[in-house]
């Protein structure tokens, strides 16, 4: 399903009888913590039975198991509350939890305003909230050791470079800053155009700095190219980006290893 133009124009994205509304700054803490129901990695445990099921099955199976460590179906109601604009109040938890069942077949459903969702759906419906908030799901044409080693690769250029990742409250002071936004204003944006801002805003400071280093005739790139105005693309969409030089014969190393045991 394209959703470009409900993501352009930060409209709700219909999905059966469902309207899906971009998650806002303000509840994106939130929405981060319940957003662990659509990027857990199931098929990294080694276990035929969990890696055979469906994620919905999944999420079932935790709760029957009663794994307190992932309450993912507990996530995925306060998930769905506040894509949905539902009562997202604790007091109307007890209610909205009922609605997760099993089907005659013994599949899992849930059930929205007496519509019954299935596994596919729910497929779907997380294909539509990560990409209208920009919720990074975990790439399954990558394997575990691979993004494990390029984790710990992150990890590792952060402490050497000294740098320190910011808070989203942090994020939020530096566009009110910028742009002299107000931060109620801020806090009501859509999450997604929010981080779009801090990316453009970066690109822009940027390009200024380095096309006047260049332009002062003090400081010469060897690289013309080096120079990208701040409205092209800069290619860093994937968050490994940074570390994912030779990542083909890193994977490709890992898995012959993994054929040797």
């Amino acid at each position: 399903m394209d959703i470009y133009i409900y993501t352009t124009f930060d409209l709700p994205v219909p999905y059966k009888k469902l309207k899906l509304y971009p998650v806002t700054v303000r509840d994106y803490l939130s929405f981060s913590m319940f957003a662990q129901c659509l990027t857990f990695d199931k098929n990294s445990i080694p276990d035929i039975n969990i890696i055979s099921m469906t994620n919905l099955e999944y999420i079932f199976y935790t709760a029957q198991k009663d794994i307190e460590e992932k309450p993912y179906i507990f996530f995925l109601d306060r998930l769905l509350s506040i894509c949905l604009k539902e009562d997202a109040s604790f007091e109307k938890m007890e209610e909205s939890i009922k609605r997760y069942d099993y089907n005659e077949k013994g599949k899992p459903i849930f059930r929205i305003e007496e519509e019954i969702y299935d596994s596919n759906d729910f497929e779907e419906i997380k294909k539509i909230i990560a990409e209208q908030n920009q919720l990074e799901l975990i790439d399954e044409n990558i394997s575990k050791e691979v993004r494990d080693s390029l984790e710990k690769a992150r990890e590792f250029k952060r402490k050497t470079s000294g740098t320190k990742s910011l808070s989203l409250e942090d994020y939020v002071v530096s566009v009110s800053l910028v742009t002299g936004w107000t931060l109620d204003y801020i806090y009501s944006m859509p999450a997604r155009k929010f981080f779009k801002t801090v990316k453009r805003a970066d690109a822009l400071i940027h390009y200024k700095i380095y096309l006047a280093a260049s332009m002062s005739g003090m400081v010469e790139f060897k690289d013309k190219s080096f120079i990208k105005h701040w409205l092209l693309e800069t290619g860093d969409e994937n968050k490994y980006s940074d570390v994912t030089v030779g990542l083909d014969e890193i994977q490709d190393k890992i898995s012959l290893e993994s054929a040797k045991k």
